[in-house]
């Protein structure tokens, strides 16, 4: 698929002052304008990334009358229910917040629904199971913000609630006692885009005050946050950069198990770790059923009953690949026989024998290889469930919103959302977001853009420049892994395959001569690489017993 590059424009003026004000090179200095961080104080800021400059939790609206009713259930010893979401972000928001009231002395406990059986967030048969156990105070975390119907329920029943989500709320909120959401209207909380783990914490940091330090619970935060895709920038950032480093040392006997089990316990752990090793293992109980395993495993305290979690959640996650990848199969034979991409600017198919755990994780990679806004449905019930994953200029929220007379229910954001809907809804579904996405996506938009920071010579590059790159990190959405471009390149012997759409080559630009990999280059036929040709890369060292050398990790190439 063919991709547009677009180089950020340099500003060399600009880019020698900050790069004399923080005494470092001007290419990390470019870095950092292209981030919008255009004075050396935001920069200090941005590179020291101190958990000094997280904002007041009492900032966020509601916090002081969630925080007073909390305590009062607390002093009175009455019973609170978290209820939290099967996902990543949803079970490690239950952990911080049951952690910290376990901490207070309060009767808690947790609820997690069956992502099968119940479906996402507040079901009224489980806050009426609830109210029937004693409950006074249900805690929402990652999920309410669109559980009108549920909430007034609640409320007729004499059950006090409090929502934390980070959801896109509709024009109103439900009318619980306190919601605690930075996006709701009159929030005046400077950052936005805190992640469900985040805004729990917030929660438990209002709790304990300032005169205790919770962030020993980062390793949580740091872990829902990546799994999210929440944007790296702001507290978000900060949250990942130390949760990370105390997710490398975790005291948490769930934590140390899952590491074993995975095969890192010894490494540094990067956001890497936890996107692909740690955080599919804890979603997928959820995923596949119920996340009832590995809320478990986080609050375990036993390290030999954890270690016997960790290798079920290492088996289900197992399974839950073979159903990815069997879904992947039936869905591209779909799109095969059903989508007409001269007509079709959007893809939305539905199978009944879909599981509804796993077509978000699809839609991502049809969205991929395709990029166009993506719908999957699993109609195994009356019911449909579906998930999306967008593109850029394609706003999915907004638009499944139009269609919201056609749904039974619907909820996300931008770039992802899920929905309920009849199946006698769907042709009609169908059509309609066809046709709104016909009527706003042009050429362009279907064509991924790969953003560069600078076009430089290969022989610009040193060990010590790419150790002052890693001062960005940690890397992720909203902070992406700086990516540069190089022109006019030869190779330097031939080109090595290592495995399907994946090839080793050296390159030279005159000056000097690095090792390049590439991965997933399936329209790059490496017998047809001649010399002239240019690159987008991420540069790296290789450590290659205790010799390290220039390694670039190709993202795209252009022959000549």
């Amino acid at each position: 698929m063919q991709k547009i590059w677009k180089i950020k424009p340099s500003n060399n003026i600009d880019q020698k002052k900050l790069a004399r004000e923080l005494g470092v090179s001007p290419i990390l200095a470019q870095i950092l304008i292209n981030r919008g961080i255009n004075n050396s104080a935001d920069a200090q800021k941005y590179l020291n990334c101190d958990l000094n400059d997280l904002h007041d939790p009492f900032l966020l609206k509601d916090m002081s009358l969630a925080v007073k009713r909390i305590k009062k259930a607390i002093k009175l010893k009455e019973q609170i229910v978290i209820y939290g979401d099967y996902d990543v972000d949803g079970v490690t928001s239950c952990s911080v917040l049951f952690n910290t009231l376990k901490q207070l002395n309060a009767e808690v406990s947790c609820y997690i629904p069956h992502r099968v059986d119940e479906g996402y967030g507040l079901n009224t048969q489980a806050c009426a199971k609830i109210k029937q156990q004693g409950a006074a105070l249900i805690i929402t975390v990652d999920c309410g913000i669109n559980a009108f119907e549920q909430v007034d329920y609640l409320n007729s029943v004499k059950l006090d609630v409090i929502i934390t989500d980070h959801h896109q709320p509709a024009d109103d909120v439900p009318r619980a006692l306190a919601v605690i959401n930075s996006l709701q209207k009159d929030c005046n909380y400077p950052y936005k885009n805190l992640a469900g783990v985040g805004i729990a914490y917030k929660l438990a940091c209002a709790l304990i005050g300032p005169e205790q330090d919770i962030s020993v619970h980062l390793d949580l935060v740091a872990l829902g946050t990546i799994c999210d895709v929440a944007l790296l920038t702001g507290e978000n950032r900060i949250f990942v950069k130390h949760g990370l480093e105390r997710l490398s040392q975790t005291k948490k006997i769930g934590l140390q198990a899952l590491k074993q089990v995975a095969g890192i316990a010894n490494r540094k752990i990067e956001a890497y770790h936890v996107g692909f090793i740690l955080g599919p293992r804890i979603n997928a109980t959820g995923r596949m059923g119920s996340a009832a395993k590995a809320l478990e495993l986080l609050l375990s305290e036993d390290y030999a009953q954890a270690l016997i979690l960790a290798q079920a959640l290492d088996a289900e996650n197992k399974l839950r690949k073979k159903e990815e990848a069997k879904t992947l199969r039936q869905a591209l034979a779909m799109v095969d026989r059903e989508v007409n991409f001269k007509t079709d600017k959007a893809v939305v198919l539905h199978n009944d024998d879909w599981h509804p755990g796993v077509i978000g994780i699809v839609a991502s990679r049809i969205t991929e290889r395709f990029y166009r806004p993506t719908i999957l449905i699993s109609t195994k019930g009356e019911i449909g469930k579906g998930s999306g994953r967008s593109i850029r200029n394609f706003h999915l929220f907004d638009t499944i919103a139009k269609c919201e007379h056609l749904l039974e229910g619907f909820g996300g954001h931008k770039k992802a959302a899920g929905l309920s809907i009849l199946k006698d809804n769907l042709p009609e579904f169908k059509k309609l977001f066809n046709e709104i996405a016909f009527n706003c996506l042009n050429p362009e938009d279907m064509m991924p853009v790969i953003n560069i920071d600078m076009q430089i010579p290969v022989s610009d590059l040193s060990e010590e420049l790419i150790n002052e790159i890693e001062k960005c990190a940690p890397f992720g959405m909203g902070n992406t892994r700086p990516l540069f471009s190089s022109v006019d390149l030869n190779l330097k012997g031939a080109s090595r395959a290592l495995r399907a759409n994946s090839f080793k080559m050296w390159i030279t630009d005159g000056k000097i001569t690095c090792e390049a990999l590439a991965s997933n280059f399936s329209d790059i036929d490496i017998n047809h690489i001649n010399n002239g040709f240019s690159i987008v890369y991420s540069p790296a060292i290789n450590d290659w017993q205790g010799i390290n050398t220039l390694q670039l990790k190709l993202k795209d190439m252009k022959l000549a």
